[in-house]
């Protein structure tokens, strides 16, 4: 288990509202498949928000499944968003190429028509990750942690594998009126691919 909190500087050119330079405040458990250790994490991550009295926040939670659950829906989403290729935003065209998944977590409101109808991750999962996510949503309802299921949730790097997640303040909240249009508090999922 390792913690680590400060200063970082973004490598990209920063999305509008975000600064160059951040502080970030990390909590990793390597070394443990188990869904277990995902929701030690989030009940951590909960805790620590509502210690810190930020209330009026809730966890949005999604699957992107282990390696060939999340190539088939790679896969399905290409041939899906191909079909409209021509209603596409600019960004969207080059992620399609690139890493379709952020299709699914564009702002532009082309897009956002043409995702409400883009494959779920649901039809594609095996058996062993719809049963890794079953035992981390249970052990989220055992905790206590207030969650809510966010299917076009994703990360946009290859490696992430299984729970993705983001803490968003509710609409009409103290924190969301404070953060404006940048409104995940706390997010991250579990990176398999990358520590492989």
């Amino acid at each position: 288990k390792l913690a680590t909190h400060g200063p970082l500087f973004r490598y990209e050119r920063p999305q509008k509202g975000r600064f160059r330079q951040f502080h970030q405040i990390d909590a990793e458990i390597i070394g443990a498949g188990e869904p277990q250790a995902d929701v030690e994490l989030l009940a951590m991550a909960d805790q620590v928000i509502r210690e810190l009295g930020i209330e009026g926040v809730t966890l949005h939670l999604n699957t992107l499944g282990d390696g060939d659950s999340r190539e088939a829906w790679r896969a399905a989403l290409v041939q899906y968003f191909e079909r409209y290729r021509s209603d596409l935003s600019e960004d969207s065209l080059e992620r399609l190429e690139k890493n379709p998944l952020r299709i699914l977590d564009s702002k532009d409101t082309r897009d956002r028509n043409l995702v409400q109808g883009a494959p779920r991750i649901d039809d594609f999962l095996t058996i062993e990750a719809a049963e890794f996510y079953d035992e981390v949503t249970d052990g989220l309802r055992a905790a206590g942690v207030r969650y809510k299921r966010a299917p076009s949730l994703v990360r946009g790097l290859d490696y992430y594998r299984h729970t993705a997640f983001e803490f968003i303040p509710d609409e009409g909240s103290a924190a969301a009126d404070a953060l404006g249009s940048q409104s995940t508090i706390l997010g991250g999922g579990r990176y398999d691919g990358l520590i492989e």
